[in-house]
């Protein structure tokens, strides 16, 4: 958390800073500006971030790196991290990426039919790039977004988004986000959830992950449940320099009471996020204690 407020944080002088990064990426070689930051600016928050030690508790106790292969597992994170940052201030000043939709239909049959469905993301990879990738002809695509986010950041994300089916729903104190999202599936649209995350008082559910219970945010698989809807779980994951990976699957119903759908929602959703950071373990971005056993 600490890393993205630095990198997204919504003062003046950020959104200035953040302007003057889209005109640089947009003459400066991506990949001259990856080593740049992974050189200057990268040891800088991989020595005071206090992300460093949740970051390492990830390799070392979740994924069973030894110490110093965790260690330069923290340092491989940030400058991933840093990299998909600046892959979005890239897609801001124009750049494209080329991008492999596996499960594509998954998502088709959904976006052609008529009733409303749900996209559970996470913190991994780069999700924002699925806006531009899973653009449905039919329905709208509603984003769900978190924090205060810098100025130019907005702007930018509205331009690109102008032209499409994208509408970004700020998370707000008094609740209206809830009528918008209501309103989305009751029009037969498409609303993205990311579902690793907990922010204040929020009900929660326990489910295991990597080998150690996790609390994950009810609301999403509860709505889910209530409602009877189509659960689709979507990942987005970077695999070379200009080149993304879209992980799409749907999420089966099981169980009669709304208990049993919501721990069998979980458990499968933990179960699609388990296997691409088995795949892509540098890429979670969660920069805080996330399982109760190390809290």
């Amino acid at each position: 958390m600490v890393a993205e407020r630095a990198w997204q944080g919504g003062t003046d002088g950020t959104s200035w800073m953040h302007r003057t990064l889209v005109r640089i990426v947009r003459y400066m070689p991506l990949r001259l500006m990856y080593g740049f930051v992974a050189v200057f600016v990268v040891p800088f928050y991989f020595l005071f971030s206090k992300g460093y030690k949740p970051v390492y508790h990830y390799f070392n106790r979740r994924l069973g790196y030894r110490p110093v292969r965790a260690f330069f597992g923290v340092y491989r994170n940030f400058c991933r991290f840093s990299q998909i940052i600046l892959d979005r201030f890239y897609m801001f000043s124009g750049g494209k990426f080329d991008v492999e939709v596996e499960n594509y239909h998954l998502y088709q049959e959904l976006a052609d039919g008529e009733p409303g469905f749900m996209i559970l993301s996470a913190h991994v990879g780069n999700y924002e790039l699925a806006g531009y990738s899973l653009v449905a002809t039919k329905k709208r695509f509603n984003a769900l977004a978190f924090g205060e986010e810098a100025e130019a950041i907005v702007e930018n994300r509205q331009r690109l988004f102008k032209d499409t089916n994208i509408r970004i729903i700020p998370v707000k104190d008094d609740l209206s986000h809830l009528f918008a999202i209501n309103n989305a599936l009751d029009n037969g649209e498409s609303v993205s959830f990311p579902s690793d995350r907990l922010l204040g008082k929020q009900r929660t559910v326990t489910c295991e992950f990597l080998g150690a219970p996790a609390r994950f945010p009810m609301g999403a698989f509860a709505l889910a449940a209530q409602r009877d809807l189509p659960v689709l779980t979507v990942n987005v994951m970077k695999t070379s320099a200009k080149r993304y990976k879209v992980y799409v699957n749907r999420l089966a119903k099981e169980g009669t009471s709304r208990e049993q759908r919501v721990n069998a929602y979980v458990r499968q959703y933990v179960g699609h996020l388990e296997e691409v950071l088995h795949q892509y373990p540098e890429q979670w971005f969660n920069y805080y204690e996330f399982w109760d056993c190390e809290q």
